[in-house]
């Protein structure tokens, strides 16, 4: 009997390959973007690191939570000093390179088939088959393999000692280059002769030629034009490192873009080399289909490799061959299971370059100051599309054939290994989380990005086995395709806040827990005067509403987390069938199939969950408003109580979520992650429907009451609550649910157990129309929630954030500064001119001008005899000295302790003088005009002494 491993058709759910190549497509533009962006930059006049200087960073000692943290606290000087002072490059110098690359691999890609079939290196095939009988095969195989027309055939008769041929060119205007040897052996060996015809037709016919060769132009473009500049760029900023007195800083951003240069380089390279492998396998399993002889081709295998250190040297020299091994080949014409394998390598690649991509983009975007949360999270979307197309296909095709083979199913945990491995190691490669260092402060912290690639793995694979079991369509392509996407945005959510929050954790970044618990309940109850001391409550709201924040504001957030648990769902919805689905015929060509699994246990069984979990968060909600209703009576802090309730509810969603897990999972053990997702889901909706309906009834169970004196019905608190506890909650409950559902959580069946995991009996068509009911109505509910949340968000994401609001966040805990960390005089002296020489110089020189103008014109008029209700003519110089002292104020803090209470004494004198001027023109008041002249000339003299430091600190440093 024929084995079930060569009854699977190797182009079930297509190969791949096109998501691999725009992985790489994007991993090369990406690239060359930020090499011509650092090479631009290096001919302007670009000067961020003076921003930096002029913000208090210390360049050789401050690490980059430090740095991230000045910048932060004093976010409106340095955005403004950035503007003037390093502007990134104009936008048509982008456009224009991205012009010059695609011209550049459009003409190489139309010149490398004119150079490989150039006069004298071959000759038309008439001039070789004058007969025409060779013209006759070819047209016959072109006809077999249900290509519209023969290729243009070429012989090349300098390759006598050759029998092998090449195909180059485009899919639709392919030529096929034979050797020599092939064609003089044609009479003697024919069964070679047609093995090697159809393979390269099958190249044809799989329509991979166009691709290859696309990959060929573009790996030999950035080589050659994007490369050398950049390299160019390292090699000047090495040359000048010796003249650089923070050379310290900056070896680590130039060493780190030629370890990219290199790295970048490899991953294209080795990338390209397993999508041409593979597709030589391909093109032999479709020669073979259409009868060529597997023997016509094939070549003596290599002996036996014994011993692991060889078997270990043959697998990375298998690495950089341009062709698989002859066994490798043979074996996978009987079984491709090499086809669908999820295998170590193109999994590090997947994360390294999505990770790095992710990155540059992101710099692109800082450059052009175009961070609104929409583009941070197309971004995202982009590096986990490209993540999700190339491992999500590669994962779903693996489970398929572990489905229809018998054989266990892939590893979700060792592909996700790997995948995190890759996608932690491209993060630090580009600089995620380093700023000026080598490496990230918590470098622990990047554990996080393994186990998402983990969780990412797990879900996409039991969402695989759940809807290869359920689908009866005839093309399992629909549903690969919802389940990658959805997996996509999830983890689009998951680079969103790593890059934006993660990154700064894993720097050393830290926060004021009191300070963001005060600014965040300060909309609802104010400032307290007397603000309570911080509890574990409030460390525990203030890292839930930290880590959502970010996510929150995504506008397709809350239909991420909703996609988790809704696709498996509508696994349960599809349509039932009896025998074998109508997908099976495309996949399987033999006729026969192993069993797809158990079947699918009833809607029942997941819905049930759903409503234990419900009940539960209804039971927990009442108990929680009774504990805030008690505490209320004795808590006389409104922040402290504020804290509680959000807590509370959060709490309530939390509680329901894990129960639901839990109860999903035991009814569903086959399936155990989608079951738990699901019951989390919905049962977090039910438990949010039953907060709001007790608190919108507030007052009317006087043991429940928190806020209302008399029962009314208030349904305006669902809004609040929707912001400030079920959108937060959203992201956990899905990590809860996945905890509880982990494989080392306890079972709930003995061992030995034979408990079926299907339903016992099929129940009354009553009981199931009312289930898929209930299920329409849990997805329905959340759709229309997301779709209110996305609508909400969208245009505050639209905005980019204004300079004032990300410093007013910073100062309010956001950010934390050792503003006693020492500092050496060359930094110091770094430091004071860059902050003078970047705008503070220039603040008090424009102070000084409209004050001597100011004391010039009021002289002039009192020797002319004047009064104070004749010198309305010099309002507007007190105006513009007013304004001077704001800007001041605005500014940067003045690097150096002593120096900074110099300034603060100047625009605080500068500003009441400017406004006094004003007031006591206004009052025609010469005596508070007087007070006032004489404040601006304590403000003078106080600019003096600024000047003086500055200079005395410069010669300090040995500037």
């Amino acid at each position: 009997m024929e084995s079930a491993s060569s009854r699977v058709d190797e182009r079930a759910l297509g190969a791949g390959t096109t998501a691999r190549f725009a992985l790489l497509v994007a991993l090369l533009v990406a690239s060359s973007s930020l090499m011509v962006l650092y090479v631009a930059i290096a001919l302007s006049t670009y000067d961020g690191f003076g921003c930096s200087l002029a913000a208090g960073v210390a360049p050789d000692s401050d690490p980059a939570a430090a740095v991230i943290a000045k910048r932060a606290l004093q976010w409106e000087a340095y955005f403004d000093c950035t503007k003037r002072y390093a502007a990134p490059p104009p936008w048509w110098v982008l456009a224009g390179w991205w012009a010059i690359l695609a011209l550049f691999t459009a003409g190489l890609f139309w010149v490398l088939p004119a150079w490989k079939a150039r006069r004298g290196r071959v000759v038309p095939l008439a001039a070789m088959d004058p007969d025409g009988e060779i013209a006759a095969t070819v047209a016959e195989l072109a006809t077999v393999a249900g290509l519209a027309r023969p290729p243009r055939v070429v012989v090349d008769p300098a390759m006598v000692a050759s029998t092998g041929a090449v195909v180059f060119g485009r899919s639709g205007r392919a030529t096929v280059r034979l050797d020599g040897g092939l064609v003089a052996r044609r009479v003697t060996d024919p069964r070679r002769f047609r093995a090697i015809l159809l393979h390269e037709l099958a190249h044809i016919a799989n329509r991979d030629v166009t691709i290859t060769y696309l990959t060929v132009a573009m790996w030999r473009v950035y080589a050659v034009v994007a490369l050398p500049p950049f390299l160019a760029w390292c090699a000047w900023m090495f040359r000048g490192a010796s003249d650089s007195v923070v050379w310290s800083s900056e070896a680590p951003i130039v060493a780190r873009g030629l370890l990219i240069t290199g790295l970048l380089t490899v991953l294209v390279y080795l990338a390209r080399l397993d999508v041409l492998r593979s597709r030589e396998i391909y093109a032999d399993l479709a020669a073979v289909r259409w009868g060529a002889d597997p023997a016509g081709w094939s070549a003596a295998s290599p002996p036996p490799v014994t011993g692991r250190g060889r078997r270990a040297l043959r697998w990375f020299v298998e690495l950089w061959r341009l062709h698989p091994r002859w066994d490798t080949r043979r074996t996978a014409l009987t079984d491709p299971a090499v086809l669908f394998g999820v295998r170590a390598l193109p999994l590090v690649l997947t994360g390294m370059t999505a990770a790095i991509t992710h990155t540059h983009v992101m710099y692109a975007l800082t450059q052009y100051i175009l961070l609104a949360v929409w583009a941070q999270h197309v971004a995202a979307l982009l590096s986990a599309g490209l993540v999700a197309g190339v491992v999500g296909i590669a994962l779903w095709r693996a489970v398929v054939y572990a489905a229809l083979t018998g054989q266990p199913a892939p590893s979700s945990a060792r592909a996700g290994l790997w995948l995190g491995l890759g996608m932690a190691a491209g993060g630090v490669a580009a600089g995620q989380g380093t700023v000026n260092d080598w490496l990230p402060a918590r470098p622990w912290l990047l554990v996080l990005v393994v186990l998402a690639g983990m969780a990412f793995t797990w879900w996409l694979t039991r969402c695989a086995r759940l809807w290869v079991g359920a689908w009866r369509g005839r093309s399992l392509r629909p549903v690969a395709l919802l389940n990658v996407f959805t997996a996509a945005l999830a983890l689009s959510l998951w680079l969103l806040w790593w890059h934006t929050q993660g990154v700064a954790f894993a720097a050393g970044w830290s926060i004021d827990i009191a300070d963001v618990r005060n600014y965040l309940a300060s909309p609802v109850v104010g400032r307290e005067s007397a603000p309570p001391s911080v509890s574990w409550l409030d460390v525990l709201v203030v890292a839930i509403m930290t880590v959502a924040g970010v996510v929150a504001n995504a506008p397709l957030a809350l239909l991420a987390v909703a996609g988790l648990w809704v696709v498996p769902l509508l696994a349960w919805l599809s349509r039932p069938g009896v025998g074998p689905p109508r997908w099976l015929r495309d996949a399987a060509s033999g006729g026969g199939h192993a069993p797809l699994g158990p079947p699918l246990p009833s809607l029942r069984r997941v819905l049930v969950p759903v409503l234990i979990g419900g009940a539960c968060g209804g039971a927990t909600a009442v108990a929680v408003l009774a504990w805030l209703h008690a505490r209320k009576q004795v808590e006389s802090s409104p922040t402290t109580f504020l804290v509680a309730t959000t807590a509370g509810m959060i709490l309530v969603l939390l509680v329901s979520a894990a129960l639901a897990a839990y109860a999903g999972r035991a009814a569903v053990p086959a399936h155990r992650l989608p079951a738990a997702l699901i019951g989390a889901g919905g049962a977090t909706l039910l438990s949010f429907a039953a907060v709001v309906a007790l608190r919108a009834a507030d007052g009317c169970v006087p043991a429940l009451a928190i806020g209302a004196e008399s029962c009314s019905w208030n349904l305006a608190v669902a809004k609040q609550l929707f912001t400030s506890a079920l959108v937060p909650a959203a992201p956990f409950t899905v990590l809860v649910a996945g905890v509880v559902a982990l494989p080392g959580a306890r079972a709930t069946r003995r061992p030995g157990s034979t408990r079926a995991t299907g339903p016992a009996r099929p129940g009354s068509p009553a009981s199931a129309v009312l289930g898929r009911a209930c299920a329409l109505a849990l997805v329905a509910a959340v759709l229309a929630l997301a779709t209110v949340a996305a609508v909400q968000r969208s245009p505050q994401a639209s905005r980019i954030p204004a300079p004032a609001d990300v410093q007013r966040v910073a100062r309010n805990g956001g950010a934390v500064v050792d503003e006693d960390a020492p500092v050496s005089a060359l930094s110091r002296a770094l430091q004071v001119e860059a902050w003078r020489d970047r705008g503070g110089g220039r603040l008090m020189d424009r102070f000084y001008h409209h004050r001597r103008d100011l004391f010039a014109m009021v002289t002039a008029e009192v020797n002319a005899g004047k009064y104070i209700t004749d010198l309305d003519s010099v309002r507007p110089l007190c105006v513009d000295i007013a304004d001077d002292a704001r800007a001041a104020y605005r500014f940067f803090r003045v690097p150096d302790p002593k120096a900074e209470e110099l300034w603060e004494s100047f625009y605080e004198n500068a500003v009441l003088g400017g406004t006094d001027c004003q007031r006591s023109l206004d009052a025609d008041d010469a005596d508070s005009f007087n007070a006032a002249m004489r404040r601006l000339a304590t403000a003078q003299d106080t600019s003096h002494a600024i000047d003086d430091r500055i200079d005395a600190l410069i010669r300090a440093g040995g500037l």
